[in-house]
């Protein structure tokens, strides 16, 4: 999904670098944040700070309706946008842990109406961005349209299939939302559930993740964040006239409180096995032999000599 200027999350889950920070500290990181609201146009935030599950720092900045002047407060609810990939990569991790699925199956495998261009692509290369796929220049294409709408799952795989792949699978990085709607095909196929039923009987429940959810237009959802975009220095509105009935790509709703506890659970072992948690977490190798700082559904870095988990 394009990213869009509007009331965003910030999370910082730094469990293993983190102590508790002295007043001092804490009020620079306020000063920082305010400072940032104010240059990137940002109407509203909020931040969480956790160390081993807990949270040390928690707090919403500005606003998340200008309209109604409501205020962000730590349980506001945001889009996560492409930050939902890490779910629909846990997703699939926990499909392979069951036997029902492996990273180097093919696609169609899974998704009979693959197409014959498709053939090499596995889930593996789904999961890292190295399929070929394009970002989703098939979904702009639909979008462009303005029409009122709810797309259907099928109409979204087509759009998909349209798109010429731009490489060889496992040639190069290519962050492809298209390709990550097609692993959330590839969930509701493997499991018979909703991709949303999936991730709420698996994720949200059991956690505790009561104001998490996959998007839903049309719902009334208490405590949801507006969204803006920045057109010619003004902050305006974000009409959204299209709904996907499958938005294993960006379509994730949380609170920063929520996002905690989803990180510790993952840190637990809760959620998958370590050793499948250090497989997401390590940066995929192209063909040629080099690396890529992207592993399941996160970016995968090191940073003055610390590891560095984001999106």
């Amino acid at each position: 999904m394009p990213r869009r200027q509007a009331s965003l999350v910030l999370v910082l889950l730094l469990a293993p670098l983190l102590v508790a920070a002295p007043p001092a500290r804490a009020d620079a990181i306020d000063d920082y944040i305010k400072v940032e609201m104010e240059r990137r146009h940002i109407p509203g935030l909020a931040l969480a700070v956790a160390r081993n599950g807990k949270i040390v720092k928690v707090r919403g900045y500005g606003i998340a309706n200008l309209e109604h002047d409501v205020p962000v407060t730590p349980d506001t609810v945001f889009e996560l946008a492409s930050v939902t990939k890490q779910f629909t990569a846990t997703a699939i991790m926990l499909l392979v842990e069951e036997g029902k699925v492996q990273l180097d199956d093919p696609v169609a495998w899974h998704l009979p109406r693959a197409p014959e261009t498709w053939k090499a692509i596995t889930v593996r290369h789904l999961l890292t961005h190295t399929s070929g796929l394009p970002g989703d220049d098939g979904f702009k294409a639909l979008r462009a349209a303005g029409q009122r709408v709810n797309y259907t799952t099928a109409q979204l795989f087509d759009a998909a299939v349209k798109d010429e792949l731009k490489f060889a699978a496992g040639e190069r990085f290519l962050y492809s939302d298209g390709g990550y709607f097609v692993l959330g095909m590839i969930i509701e196929a493997v499991s018979g559930q909703r991709y949303r039923d999936f991730l709420d009987e698996k994720f949200f429940k059991p956690l505790g993740m009561r104001s998490t959810s996959v998007i839903d237009q049309w719902r009334i959802l208490k405590n949801r964040a507006a969204g803006y975009t920045l057109r010619d220095g003004q902050l305006m509105n974000i009409r959204r006239v299209w709904q996907m009935e499958l938005a294993s790509h960006y379509g994730v709703m949380s609170t920063v409180k929520d996002l905690v506890a989803w990180d510790a659970a993952l840190a637990a072992g809760r959620v998958l096995a370590p050793a499948t948690l250090a497989e997401m977490w390590t940066p995929v190798r192209l063909n040629y032999g080099g690396t890529y700082p992207y592993g399941f559904g996160w970016f995968v870095d090191d940073r003055r000599g610390h590891r560095w988990i984001s999106h």
